[in-house]
């Protein structure tokens, strides 16, 4: 079994993949994601602040608990700050504070670094600077659903796998009747973007929640920690 997780918990870096996916092939989709435009809905960040500190004063438990568990990620998010750009989908404060007890247990052990490292490399991309503006951004070359059009954007490549995009949705009761809102909701769980921060070549997203899928929490519950 240990074997089996280790292998199915390797962390890619894929220096080379589009951080893009979506209906279309790449060459179709490149032209209508170009050239890019800053979103109003992102602000900047202190022009001297750097990305450590701007993660450990907004988001510490985000980057004590989480990041800190992929041993090189400054460096890559450096590297990448230099040449692509980078984005972070990091859960706010809120979220990570409001984690249950027994997931902070998990996540902190040492026994389990490998699978918190997946578990934080699904909220980072290393190759492209992935703004609202372009993960909003509609293609109009395919039939509208119900008078909607279909993003251009059907996911994204994080160091720790494939995210899918889509729109989110507000109102309603017990998911009925609920609204699409403009917003962006990122991963099978819909985690919404709250805001967004431009830091550097990259620019950090707080998330409403987790983006990485629910496979990785039952990974952790396999593990079986004492006590709990």
């Amino acid at each position: 079994f240990i074997a089996a997780t280790a292998l199915a918990f390797a962390v890619a870096r894929p220096a080379t993949v589009d951080a893009f996916t979506g209906p279309s092939p790449r060459a179709a989709i490149a032209p209508r994601i170009a050239p890019l435009q800053e979103s109003a809905d992102s602000t900047d960040g202190p022009a001297e602040e750097s990305l450590q500190s701007f993660l450990q004063q907004n988001y510490p438990l985000f980057e004590s608990l989480l990041l800190s568990k992929i041993p090189d990620a400054y460096s890559m998010l450096r590297d990448s700050d230099s040449t692509d750009g980078y984005t972070i989908f990091c859960p706010s404060q809120s979220v990570m504070e409001g984690l249950d007890p027994k997931r902070k247990v998990q996540i902190s052990d040492q026994r389990n670094d490998e699978v918190s490292e997946k578990l934080a490399a699904y909220h980072i991309i290393t190759n492209g600077k992935v703004t609202q503006e372009r993960l909003k951004r509609e293609d109009w070359t395919v039939p509208r659903v119900d008078g909607v059009a279909a993003l251009n954007i059907g996911g994204v490549v994080t160091v720790g796998g494939e995210l899918r995009v889509g729109r989110s949705k507000s109102g309603g009761f017990m998911g009925w009747g609920a609204k699409e809102d403009g917003g962006v909701v990122i991963g099978n769980n819909e985690a919404k973007i709250v805001k967004s921060t431009k830091i550097g070549n990259g620019v950090v997203h707080e998330m409403d929640g987790f983006v990485a899928p629910d496979l990785i929490w039952r990974y952790f519950d396999q593990l079986r920690i004492p006590g709990f």
